[in-house]
């Protein structure tokens, strides 16, 4: 099959080359002399580029209409599919259009639309060579002269100069907002249009400015930028490429003057700057002094555009004058956050000059110092703007339901390991009370609190002692939970979370996926269970139609909730409204399956949970103590404490990762502190106990994130921009489930499905793998080479050790798995000590398995 290639000589003469599928191009001719030949099914592959803005143009299969032009697919190089076809012409950047042969379209027409439409766009025309193979190579015809230079970001508490140039662009500003021009001629002409109608005086001559800005008028690319350098998550330092800064000097002027541009849409202005959103214009005098130079400006402007909060703040503007408020908020905040980094700077080298020796309490005086001028902010922030204020709403209603309906679950499974003693009105009301307290007294707010699937092993402990030993349950349950909250706060007051610094991150992935496979197991029980009670056809009891909804509603809770999340990576809508429906994913699907368990199938008798016990919050008395309650509670206290305290500290640990960038800091020893009181206070009422869990609080903080999406190398990466840390999400949320259960039990709470509430379960399993890298790695396994996401650890460790580290992994899982799954509740008592020995591990036996070298690359933060 021939493909005939459109394009553009040097006289931009339109003409048509002839490729052969096999044996490359044939011919060239005029675009006129080629004959009007019938084609049918056209195909438009990828346009040819080398290095610059293209322009696609695809032709409407059986029509010889364009009906798109699209910039979105910008390469470098000749696009694939025409690499093999076109590799020995001497391509240059170029507009073109490749069709199949036989199509209905007529090539000469075809040929004359193209360019008529592109001409109407005003999207450059780019140069083909007409030499192919036997007219041997262009000559040169001049030369290019480039140099690069890294400069220091600038520092804003320190140089005065720099605020005194944003002061004076905040007193004028000139701000050129979302325009939809796609060249740097355009764009650059509008600038200075727009300079020149703000200042007349100056009286500038456009063409003469561009002519200093560019390096060819052909071509148009720009002589003097400056933009950011990052290094990727591969260790390589490449360019930010969503900002651009143009430096002019002209002697049109006498003063600095800057232009502020945020496109409509991104523009791609060459290799680097593939995703530019924002331009600024810096146009200074010949002669002027060094630290006001256009040089020194387009720093100050730079610096600015190179932080990610800044940017996304700025599209987020509806016109110029918002986006002129935003910007002198975002550069009030860049020069606190500046001016706090330098004084806490100060603070730890004056911390180390005094080499204080350990004391009592230290650490935790030291939390509570640190965290306690962000205490007022903690409840006002992200409620001053719309967006922040539908952020918070979006994640009580998140957190209210990823809450509330396993404390449901937990309830109806201490109701059965107790005998009704912990039901669900009490699991509510410890989740309620809990969460209240940890939202007002909590270091790290952020962090969610409430019972999990290890405590409710050591409840069935606690009562299997109690009940073969005729002791009193409340009173070996109150006695084991004070020892608890004594080891905790023991912990808290000796700075015993200062060890938690060796627990990798491969540690805390183990953790999440052990928790996620939990879930996930105690679901999958709970199908088999209704499968083997009720599907069969032998007795009164046997209901195939309960199994069968059963499972129904589990997965379509999961199905649902799941592509309601996904919703965010779809193309629909806009990115915010996008969004916003993907926060709500949760609520949905248990909504709308509790809807159809209960109403659509009601005919249908499904499990719900009962309400035997209406008292709400009393004290519960004490029988008498032995000396064998008391030393048989201490030991189940400790292993109890142990396993708050690992949980507690790998929870807060993972969401002060740095990939979060939590700006107000951890508070270890204060959340231990607080949790230890709280459970004090549990035990004593005959609630169950808590700490800070997993896949619950990372997914809190990402409900409040604000992200954005990043290409690298064709590889598409969500990061965290900001987060939003306020404790009004956990403390409403908790007032709200604190009213479930004085006012919604049994009532309507009790209309939800049990088989939901597992479904519920799973999708929180599933929605936590999103960030974890054990997973990801995992996935290589059955993933084709070519396939592999460019990662930093692909690049820098062999593809054997990749596999034999998350191996080693997966075989620590195995062994937590083993211990938390086994018949032997005595055994998994012992799960916190196994959970633990994971560090010793890392630290010791894994370094002599698998170099230091690539540890780092695949452990690293």
């Amino acid at each position: 099959m021939n493909r005939i290639l459109f394009c553009h000589d040097r006289s931009n003469q339109r003409l048509a080359l002839d490729i052969d599928e096999e044996h490359g191009p044939d011919n060239v001719t005029d675009a006129e002399n080629v004959e009007s030949t019938t084609f049918s099914n056209p195909l438009v592959e990828d346009c040819i580029s080398v290095g610059q803005l293209e322009v696609c143009s695809t032709l409407e299969r059986g029509s010889d209409q364009v009906f798109q032009e699209e910039n979105s697919h910008k390469t470098d190089g000749i696009s694939r599919g025409t690499n093999e076809k076109l590799n020995h012409i001497n391509l240059y950047p170029s507009t073109c259009a490749v069709l199949s042969a036989n199509s209905d379209v007529n090539i000469s027409e075809t040929a004359a639309e193209i360019s008529g439409e592109i001409g109407e766009e005003k999207s450059r025309t780019y140069n083909v060579a007409k030499q192919v193979e036997q007219d041997g190579p262009l000559e040169c015809h001049s030369l290019s002269y480039t140099s690069r230079k890294l400069l220091p970001l600038k520092h804003y508490h320190n140089e005065a100069r720099a605020m005194k140039d944003i002061q004076k662009f905040l007193s004028n500003p000139i701000i050129l907002f979302r325009i939809e021009t796609s060249t740097v001629h355009d764009i650059v002409a509008e600038m200075i249009t727009k300079l020149s109608s703000e200042k007349p005086h100056l009286k500038l001559k456009t063409e003469n400015i561009i002519a200093s800005l560019v390096e060819d008028r052909s071509d148009y690319k720009l002589m003097e930028i400056m933009q950011g350098m990052k290094t990727n998550d591969r260790g390589e330092c490449q360019t930010e490429p969503s900002f651009v800064t143009i430096l002019c000097s002209s002697n049109e002027v006498t003063e600095n003057h800057v232009v502020m541009c945020l496109v409509d849409n991104p523009v791609n202005l060459g290799h680097g700057a593939e995703e530019i959103h924002f331009i600024a214009l810096v146009l200074s005098p010949l002669k002027e002094k060094k630290i006001k130079c256009a040089l020194e400006v387009a720093r100050t402007y730079s610096t600015l555009l190179a932080d990610v909060k800044l940017r996304h703040q700025l599209k987020g503007a509806t016109n110029p004058t918002e986006f002129a408020h935003i910007f002198e908020l975002e550069v009030h905040r860049i020069y606190t956050e500046e001016r706090a980094s330098e004084e806490k700077s100060i603070d730890h080298h004056q911390d180390l000059g005094d080499n204080k020796k350990w004391c009592f309490g230290y650490d935790l005086l030291n939390d509570i110092r640190r965290r306690a001028p962000h205490y007022l902010s903690d409840f006002t922030e992200g409620v001053k703007t719309c967006a922040g204020i539908q952020k918070i709403t979006s994640t009580i209603i998140f957190l209210f339901f990823s809450l509330i309906i396993p404390c449901i679950a937990f309830g109806v499974l201490f109701s059965s390991l107790t005998h009704g003693i912990i039901d669900v009105r009490k699991v509510i009301l410890s989740q309620a009370l809990s969460g209240l307290l940890f939202s007002i007294f909590g270091g790290q707010h952020l962090l969610v609190i409430r019972t999990t699937i290890p405590l409710t092993i050591f409840t069935k402990v606690i009562y299997s002692i109690s009940d073969e030993n005729e002791m009193d349950f409340h009173t070996f349950y109150a006695l084991s939970g004070l020892w608890t909250s004594l080891f905790l706060a023991v912990s808290s007051l000796t700075g015993l979370s200062n060890l938690m610094r060796y627990c990798s991150r491969s540690t805390e992935e183990i953790f999440a996926l052990f928790v996620s496979i939990a879930f996930t197991v105690d679901a999958i029980k709970f199908i088999a269970d209704e499968f083997d009670y009720h599907f069969c056809f032998d007795s009164e009891e046997c209901s195939a139609a309960k199994s069968l909804l059963s499972l129904l509603l589990l997965l379509g809770t999961v199905l649902i909730g799941c592509e309601i999340y996904n919703f965010r990576y779809s193309p629909y809508l806009t990115a915010a409204k996008r969004s916003l429906v993907a926060d709500y994913a949760l609520p949905v699907a248990v909504l709308l399956m509790a809807f159809t368990g209960s109403w659509v199938f009601r005919k249908v008798e499904m499990g719900t949970f009962h309400d035997d016990n209406p008292t709400n919050f009393v004290f519960e008395e004490w029988g008498e103590l032995t000396t064998g309650m008391i030393f048989g509670s201490m030991g189940i206290g400790f292993m109890q404490g142990l396993l708050i305290f690992m949980d507690q500290n790998i929870a807060a640990s993972v969401i002060n990762s740095p990939s979060y960038r939590l700006k107000k800091g951890p508070a270890y020893h204060l959340d231990i502190m607080v949790v230890a009181i709280i459970n004090a206070i549990m035990s004593v009422f005959g609630l169950p106990l808590v700490h800070g869990a997993l896949p619950h609080s990372p997914l809190h903080v990402r409900a409040l994130a604000d992200v954005e999406e990043q290409c690298d190398h064709g590889h598409v990466s969500e990061i965290i921009v900001d987060v939003k840390e306020t404790r009004v999400t956990t403390f409403v949320c908790h007032i709200l489930i604190w009213i479930s259960a004085l006012f919604l039990i049994p009532k309507p709470l009790n209309y939800i499905p049990i088989p939901v509430l597992y479904g519920l379960f799973v999708f929180l399993a599933i929605v936590a793998l999103d960030d974890l890298e054990l997973w990801e790695r995992l996935l290589l396994v059955f993933t084709e080479q070519n396939s592999y996401p460019p990662t930093h650890y692909i690049r820098k460790v062999p593809q054997k050790m990749v596999h034999y580290f998350t191996l080693v992994q997966l075989i620590q899982l195995a062994v937590l798995c083993a211990v938390s799954f086994s018949g032997y509740p005595y055994l998994k008592m012992l799960f916190p000590a196994f959970l633990a020995l994971m560090i010793p591990i890392r630290l010791k036996l894994v370094p002599k398995l698998i170099r230091e070298q690539y540890l780092e690359a695949l452990d690293g933060q």
